[in-house]
């Protein structure tokens, strides 16, 4: 935490003067929704393709799948910022990112049209196709079931929501998703997300240099 530059942000100074964040780390920062977009393209992107060996060209899915995460997380947020952290994991071929903020929160926004029981209960309904709180005129109810199936069935990795008191995590098992949910393990007053992917499971074609048109 302290080479991802949390303590210098919220306490003032980092624990060790030798510190710093390593060539494998995106420190943590606070992004607005207006910034998001120019650091996924400008910054995540290239650092990740520099750091993994893969294509930026074929790094098309993972962009996206970014932009419907910060998309889906602004629609149950009435705050303009966040916070972000990425970290390449390179024996393991494995990138892991963390975006948070702290707004409403998931089961707050879909506990305003039903009723849901549990926290878990209410995060694992909102990843259901179709389902939508309608909390922005533009919110399509797409967003969130895209984004697992992406992550899981395109990129080959796992999922994990924590919004109020509840966590669900998702993951691929064989040709199905397996879903965990978990209920009062400590308390997010927003919600967290958090990606985990396969850099090595990307399939891309080495010939191909041609120019990815977003």
């Amino acid at each position: 935490m302290d080479d991802s530059l949390f303590f210098e942000q919220h306490c003032g100074r980092r624990l060790l003067d030798s510190s710093q964040p390593r060539p494998t780390t995106r420190p943590l920062m606070e992004i607005r929704h207006t910034e998001v977009h120019g650091w996924i393209g400008f910054q995540l992107i290239p650092w990740l393709s520099a750091s993994s060996g893969v294509p930026e060209t074929e790094l098309a899915e993972f962009r996206t799948c970014m932009s419907e995460l910060f998309n889906n997380i602004q629609d149950h947020t009435e705050y303009d910022v966040g916070s972000v952290f990425a970290q390449w994991y390179p024996q393991e071929h494995k990138l892991e990112i963390v975006v948070a903020d702290f707004g409403s929160g998931i089961p707050r926004t879909v506990r305003t049209v039903e009723a849901i029981d549990s926290d878990a209960n209410a995060i694992l309904r909102s990843f259901d196709e179709g389902f939508s709180a309608k909390s922005r005129p533009t919110n399509r109810g797409a967003g969130l079931h895209y984004l697992r199936q992406n992550v899981l069935d395109n990129l080959g990795g796992n999922l994990r929501v924590h919004s109020g008191s509840g966590v669900v995590r998702f993951e691929k098992n064989g040709n199905s998703h397996q879903v965990k949910l978990c209920e009062g393990s400590g308390f997010c007053p927003g919600t967290m997300v958090e990606l985990e992917i396969r850099t090595d499971r990307i399939e891309f074609d080495e010939v191909n240099d041609g120019s990815f048109e977003w």
